[in-house]
């Protein structure tokens, strides 16, 4: 009897110590993209060699094919966003034939800067700016906007804040005069970015940037 008692207690310490199983994980490399840029989604913990279904938002999306471990890596593009829509968050789900499951989410974000009332005496006309994704590349980035004359030289740079959330937003700034100072007529350029001292934007910069033409007539 005691033998017996000492088996039971040896396999039940034995089933306490046992390793739990890990829960398949979802994620992606970042929380927020710009529209089209590769999203990097990774799994674990799911059923080894076996195809994980995938969906966005309820609606089927693809599969990935998981390893000897039960990991995998997929890239997609993120999706373009509604003409109207800013900023969107998803939901990505797999599952396995095994009934692991996982979720993650992410955001899908326009890079984009303007002011707002759009038209009025740029002599006297007051406005609020605006940004989305400004902190793709660095959390809680300061924006600035640069005042380019038709010349092309820089007139003066302001800071407009700091962009905040997921993706870096400013929803609208404090009310303040679109231009600052007497600005003569022709096309300026008006040019959002995260630098401090004004450098001209190009498709190589390694910024956050916007660039906005505004026409200046005088009777």
């Amino acid at each position: 009897m005691r033998r017996a008692l000492a088996l039971v207690l040896t396999l039940a310490a034995g089933l306490a110590t046992a390793p739990a199983a890990r829960a398949a994980l979802l994620s992606t490399d970042t929380r927020c993209y710009q529209e089209t840029q590769d999203v990097v989604l990774t799994g674990t913990a799911f059923a080894p060699l076996m195809p994980v279904a995938i969906s966005q938002d309820g609606n089927p999306f693809g599969t990935a094919d998981t390893d000897g471990t039960g990991g995998f890596q997929r890239k997609f593009p993120a999706p373009e966003l509604a003409r109207n829509v800013r900023e969107q968050v998803f939901t990505l789900t797999g599952n396995d034939a095994l009934l692991n499951t996982a979720s993650t989410r992410y955001r899908t974000t326009k890079i984009f800067a303007d002011f707002t009332p759009r038209s009025g005496d740029p002599k006297t006309l007051l406005v609020r700016f605006s940004v989305n994704g400004f902190a793709l590349l660095r959390r809680r980035a300061s924006v600035y906007l640069h005042y380019v004359s038709p010349s092309g030289k820089v007139r003066r740079d302001v800071r407009l804040g700091t962009a905040l959330g997921t993706c870096g937003k400013i929803r609208a700034s404090r009310e303040r005069h679109l231009f600052p100072f007497p600005a003569e007529r022709g096309r300026w350029v008006l040019q959002f970015d995260t630098n401090k001292r004004y450098t001209r934007a190009t498709s190589r910069s390694k910024y956050i940037w916007v660039r906005k033409p505004v026409e200046i007539f005088t009777k």
